[in-house]
């Protein structure tokens, strides 16, 4: 694993890195880490966000807040694990928005960080989960992580990737309950009669829509309003 840690308080970052490493040795996981003291020289100092799988930040930091970068880093690699590390336990509700891995509290970095590192393990070392769709005579196999929304239309479905205009979608004959049946172990919630939306790229929840990362905004019905909230509220603690 790629691990990348920030955090401006120098005694708690040298005391995470000790931890991570003897938890690594200790359960043979391969590790390689990079210590920073603000987020501006760690965005400045990494040089491939496509490489860098997990990264701990700190919450309260000057200049660049963690939620800031998180912010910034989901925009370039929205695969890449964020754990943020805070002693303000108060902010794990307002980290929900930003998608984390886990939040870890530091008064609790002893019991917390070992099952969060061999979740990360478990992780890296996953398949891409993949569906398969009938379009037609073709069929086609679609990363759920590309998958941003499903909408239905009639007697078909279409699944909606990030930058994919109506004509563009991928359309199939499907009900959406079948679907529905297929993506809800994955992140996948219904929020409407007629949509499926993955929960990876949910911006911000709305009194009646859900905005998304790439600024789509999905209807969100009364009838499936306490659902979103509890997904939403589910995806930091798994």
């Amino acid at each position: 694993m790629n691990l990348i840690l920030c955090d401006d308080d120098k005694v708690f970052l040298n005391k995470l890195e000790i931890r991570i490493r003897g938890l690594c040795q200790k359960h043979k996981i391969a590790v390689k880490m990079e210590c920073y003291v603000s987020a501006k020289e760690m965005l400045e100092g990494i040089k491939n966000l496509d490489e860098i799988s997990v990264f701990f930040i700190d919450i309260d930091m000057p200049e660049v807040n963690g939620f800031e970068v998180a912010s910034y880093l989901k925009k370039w690699n929205r695969e890449c694990c964020i754990v943020f590390v805070s002693n303000k336990d108060d902010l794990v509700f307002q980290s929900l928005v930003y998608h984390p891995f886990f939040f870890i509290r530091k008064a609790h970095l002893d019991e917390e960080l070992e099952p969060q590192l061999l979740e990360l393990q478990k992780k890296a070392g996953k398949k891409v989960p993949q569906i398969e769709l009938q379009t037609g005579r073709q069929s086609v196999k679609l990363a759920l992580r590309d998958i941003w929304f499903v909408e239905s239309e009639k007697n078909y479905l279409l699944f909606y990737r990030e930058k994919d205009t109506r004509d563009e979608a991928i359309r199939v004959r499907m009900k959406m309950s079948e679907a529905e049946k297929k993506l809800e172990a994955h992140k996948f919630v219904r929020t409407h009669k007629g949509y499926l939306v993955n929960m990876n790229y949910v911006y911000r929840l709305r009194e009646k829509e859900l905005l998304l990362l790439n600024g789509k905004s999905i209807p969100v019905s009364r009838n499936y309003l306490n659902q979103v909230r509890m997904k939403i509220m589910g995806v930091v603690m798994e």
